[in-house]
């Protein structure tokens, strides 16, 4: 964990070099606060005009979320900012979105596990997000064993139809079993746009890949300096707090770390 007088001199000299940094962040639970529903987010307006001072100044700025493409782009709104969804499968590029060849022969098992899910998991309180390529099971609002059941049905039917699950913050997962998280979502833009600074803001389980393959890509040569911010919260996983070089509270904290990269 770094000090403040080292997180200090760290944002100062990346706003010395804007050309230099790229800014790559979550968005539920780190832009926007959860919520019972997706629908429900929303990021402040005074995060999105940092976000577009910043998208302005800097190299890159990157919304990399576990939503579809699009709706991570109608969420933040902003057309300067680079959008990786679904957990790394898709990004957005000239206003067309681009799903990674390897994962598309298990869009049909995805779906048929969305198709299982509303069946038997949505009339017991769950909500299903259709998300094309990957496949959400939100149960939040549901009573404690209801959130237990979402998880041993997806997990069951998941390994029956092949594909990789993971859990999160009321919600489980299903994609297709290939390399392609906020991790390697990190390492593409890295490798294109070739910062020799990085940091990734977020607050859940599958922002810790994102946060390991920062550690990699420093060990790599491949960037100079890296920032990993861990977004508490009661219900993230501790490894986002142990992970991290520095810890805030919520979105509020969030906004205060990206204020400090605009304001000298």
């Amino acid at each position: 964990m770094l000090g403040e007088d080292e997180i200090r001199g760290q944002l100062h000299a990346w706003r010395e070099t804007p050309e230099t940094v790229a800014i790559f962040t979550d968005i539920d639970g780190t832009l926007a606060p959860i919520v019972p529903t997706p629908d429900m987010s929303e990021v402040s307006a005074e995060l999105k005009e940092l976000l577009s001072q910043l998208s302005e100044r800097y190299l890159l700025v990157a919304g990399i979320s576990g939503r579809k493409t699009e709706d991570a782009f109608d969420l933040v709104g902003l057309a300067d900012v680079v959008y990786f969804g679904n957990h790394g499968f898709e990004i957005l590029r000239d206003g067309e979105v681009e799903v990674i060849p390897k994962a598309l022969p298990y869009r049909e098992k995805v779906q048929e596990l969305e198709r299982l899910a509303r069946e038997e998991l949505v009339p017991q309180g769950a909500f299903v997000e259709e998300k094309g390529i990957t496949a959400s099971v939100h149960y939040r609002n549901a009573p404690p064993e209801v959130g237990e059941k979402c998880v041993e049905f997806v997990e069951r039917e998941g390994e029956r139809l092949g594909l990789r699950i993971t859990v999160g913050r009321g919600v489980v997962e299903a994609r297709p079993p290939i390399r392609a998280d906020k991790g390697t979502a990190v390492r593409t833009l890295v490798e294109e746009y070739q910062p020799t600074r990085a940091m990734f803001l977020g607050d859940d389980t599958t922002d810790l890949d994102a946060f390991r393959e920062l550690e990699k890509l420093r060990e790599e040569g491949k960037l100079r300096e890296i920032l990993r911010v861990g977004v508490a919260s009661d219900e993230g996983p501790p490894e986002i707090e142990d992970e991290a070089d520095i810890v805030v509270d919520g979105v509020d904290g969030v906004t205060d770390v990206l204020r400090r990269l605009v304001i000298s």
